[in-house]
């Protein structure tokens, strides 16, 4: 994919610094000169499974949460502020770490590391690299590395109490985003079911998008959508969960992240991984409302980058199975 000749067969470890535009973060990942060091040489793996597909268990994958630093919100045709959509109006990104979905739970990847260097924006794609018990990227015998595939990626983004979620389709720090308002798909084959998409979204065949949810009494109410998603209608079907687009789903709960200091995203933890985590067999576990959501119109939108990776160490981690996973089930289920 990319062209640099590698220095060295590995990575140096660095001191627990992380270098954002020159700002040390609380994070302790690397900075510019072992991604330098690492190279971006690189040795491709397909994402595609031989045999049969008919009686596979859960899909799985890789997935960062990053959050998004803003320096110069925008402001929509009323004035509320919004994410900018030029890639330097941002300030950079501070990465999560990195997450593994298999059957049906999160758990840390600690085989697997983002490297990027958004210390001058528009960034570059970054790429998410396999690594050994100390942090080294692995590299075969030609000093090739190992990156993981990209599935997709999405920045999503809560803005003030008086806006619906708004979403963009790529990378917010690479390319100039077309942030809209998050709809929502009722495919007819599945009733109750609602999926959270963009214009541009490959759902199935149906009616047009909406801004409210299929189903009633969803159990993700307030927890991933605002009450302003809620159905209107007193005969809809009982919600029978949440799919749709999938980094925009895990983005809904990387906005359930307490607020922590702008330079640090340790509270995603929280979200995803341990005991006490949110989304466990399927379910979203949590009553509440995020408290990531911004709690007034005069500050500025918290938002998220969420990348997509398909798992090379996961047989049932293909194009078609997470495609099967967002749009023919319910990612999160009632």
């Amino acid at each position: 994919m990319y062209g640099v000749v590698i220095l060295t067969l590995y990575c140096l470890k660095s001191p627990e610094v992380d270098f954002l535009n020159g700002l040390v973060t609380e994070e302790g990942q690397r900075g510019k000169s072992e991604m330098r060091l690492c190279g971006w040489k690189t040795s491709k793996h397909s994402s595609s499974r031989k045999g049969s597909t008919s009686s596979q268990p859960t899909p799985g994958f890789l997935f960062i949460a990053n959050k998004l630093v803003i320096n110069n919100p925008g402001r929509d045709d009323y004035l509320h502020l919004i994410p900018p959509s030029s890639p330097t109006y941002y300030r950079g990104e501070v990465p999560s770490k990195v997450m593994r979905y298999r059957n049906g739970e999160v758990s840390e990847a600690a085989d697997w590391r983002w490297y990027r260097d958004a210390s001058t924006l528009p960034a570059s794609e970054g790429q998410l690299l396999r690594v050994d018990a100390r942090g080294n990227c692995i590299t075969d015998q030609y000093g090739q590395v190992y990156p993981a595939d990209e599935y997709k990626t999405f920045g999503v983004a809560a803005c003030n109490p008086l806006l619906p979620i708004m979403v963009t389709e790529h990378d917010p720090l690479v390319t100039r985003s077309n942030w809209e308002l998050l709809r929502v798909f009722h495919p007819p084959s599945i009733p109750g079911l609602s999926q959270v998409i963009t214009i541009t979204s490959t759902m199935g065949p149906g009616p047009g998008p909406l801004l409210h949810v299929a189903g009633r009494n969803p159990a993700w109410i307030p927890g991933l959508l605002p009450l302003t998603y809620r159905a209107p209608r007193r005969d809809a079907p009982h919600s029978t969960g949440l799919g749709g687009e999938l980094p925009i789903v895990l983005g809904l709960m990387a906005l359930n992240a307490p607020p922590g200091s702008e330079m640090s995203n340790h509270s995603i933890d929280s979200v995803f991984l341990g005991h006490n985590r949110l989304w466990r067999h399927g379910a979203w576990t949590s009553p509440d409302a995020p408290r990531g959501h911004p709690p007034t119109a005069s500050e500025d939108p918290k938002g998220f980058i969420v990348k997509v990776f398909f798992d090379p160490d996961n047989q049932y981690s293909t194009r078609e199975d997470l495609h099967s996973f967002e749009w023919e089930r319910a990612i999160v289920r009632d």
